[in-house]
């Protein structure tokens, strides 16, 4: 099931924005392209037999589905976002029904009302908060502050490989719903 979802948010990345980066701020309106309304494509899987099945997918809705950056809000969620300036800082926004669920920002010169920041080391950070990292697979570690904020830690190529380290640093900052 996780392959087959991956493989279709893969494929529609592909699709509808083949040139846009994670680190622009900028964002691209592929709304108006025409793409076909369905595609083939072999997916592999391990199943007993070892077979090459042949899915097809219908892109029927894809003009429904908003095109440009996209940001991974979790570990199992993908979301279109669009960066906005607040106070001056940059901020990565998703929002549903009109409604913020995701606002992050790696901008280390906004502080959390407690005092933390992008580049805080886990060793500056209170003991408490130190052993009590909350681990969300393939995404990366954080901890949620008394203001909502929370710390986000990413350690190695899955950003869970292992717990963070004394000289680990807060990568990014980040509320969600």
């Amino acid at each position: 099931m996780r392959l087959t979802i991956a493989t279709i948010i893969l494929t529609l990345l592909i699709c509808s924005c083949n040139n846009t980066r994670q680190d622009k701020t900028e964002l691209v309106d592929t709304g108006s392209q025409r793409l076909s309304t369905s595609k083939q494509s072999e997916t592999t899987m391990k199943v007993d037999t070892n077979k090459i099945r042949k899915t097809q997918f219908k892109l029927d809705n894809l003009s429904q589905i908003p095109h440009g950056k996209m940001i991974l809000i979790s570990s199992g969620q993908i979301s279109p976002c669009k960066t906005v300036v607040i106070n001056g800082y940059n901020f990565d926004l998703v929002t549903s029904d009109n409604d913020t669920i995701y606002l992050a920002t790696h901008d280390k010169k906004f502080q959390t009302p407690e005092g933390f920041k992008v580049g805080t080391k886990l060793s500056e950070l209170p003991k408490r908060i130190q052993s009590e990292l909350n681990k969300e697979p393939d995404w990366g570690y954080y901890y949620k502050l008394s203001s909502g904020w929370s710390l986000g830690f990413c350690e190695g190529n899955s950003c869970t490989e292992n717990y963070p380290k004394e000289y680990s640093k807060v990568k990014w900052l980040f509320k969600r719903r």
